[in-house]
């Protein structure tokens, strides 16, 4: 019947779009590499370091500060001090002026770029938009505040600020009971197959779309429905159908590109 045809149509229909931050909308790795290198120069044109050293204390600084973004025994800006004093061994009296100087330059490299910007907005006309980012608090708010995160969602989630992180199938209910939307409504957009694309397919929501520059193998476990090498494709795919595509190399696809 037509109105059965309908109500299923509703059950369906992808109204709202949850998306990863790090390395998905913004490039964290890459970002935080091309800071560091910034701040190698820094140590060797002004601070007159040897190279060596310089280089030594950038890479030392990022392997640490990658495996322990905070430290919740300090204040976000003391750990980061103690992480550069560390890396800059006998030069640890630069700890304080190298830290502001990284910041600068890291937000430079981790800002939206117009193409991110422009996806954003576009779907904002017709999605809800939803962020959910593993991490902890003081670091991920940080980038929310820097990077104006708040103009383009209409809900952001910390997994610092719950007891569940990705891929717990209770954040990404979260976010749908914050936005008053059904898991089978939404469609998650990440990076990670072990966090974004299991989380998504163990909260039942109606897609998940893995962004990555390598190709899928059958051997990578969850499947993704969706493949794209970058978040900006994601207009040419929606509105998502309900099928499984196992790669979507070709930019030629006759699928709407939502604008």
């Amino acid at each position: 019947s037509k109105m059965a045809a309908t109500s299923r149509k509703q059950r369906s229909e992808v109204t709202t779009i949850f998306f990863d931050l790090d390395n998905t909308l913004i490039l964290t790795k890459v970002g935080d590499k091309k800071a560091c290198d910034k701040v190698c120069s820094l140590l060797i044109e002004n601070f007159h370091l040897p190279a060596s050293i310089a280089k030594k204390a950038t890479s030392t600084f990022l392997q640490n500060f990658r495996q322990c973004p905070h430290n919740p025994k300090f204040s976000i800006v003391e750990w980061r001090i103690i992480l550069w004093s560390e890396a800059l061994t006998i030069y640890a009296n630069l700890a304080e002026e190298v830290y502001r100087s990284w910041l600068q330059f890291r937000y430079e490299n981790l800002a939206l770029t117009p193409e991110v910007i422009s996806l954003l907005r576009k779907l904002r006309k017709t999605y809800m938009l939803g962020l959910i980012t593993n991490g902890t608090s003081s670091s991920q708010w940080e980038k929310v505040k820097k990077l104006n995160l708040h103009s383009y969602f209409d809900c952001i989630l910390v997994s610092g600020d719950h007891p569940w992180e990705k891929p717990h199938q209770n954040i990404f209910y979260e976010a749908c009971t914050t936005l008053g939307v059904k898991p089978r409504n939404c469609v998650m957009v990440g990076d990670k197959l072990e966090t974004d694309i299991l989380g998504g397919k163990e909260a039942s929501l109606a897609a998940t779309v893995w962004i990555s520059d390598t190709p899928y193998t059958s051997s990578s476990t969850p499947r993704p429905d969706f493949i794209l090498s970058s978040v900006t494709q994601l207009l040419q795919y929606l509105p998502l159908k309900q099928v499984s595509v196992p790669d979507l190399d070709d930019s030629n696809s006759n699928s709407s590109d939502g604008s």
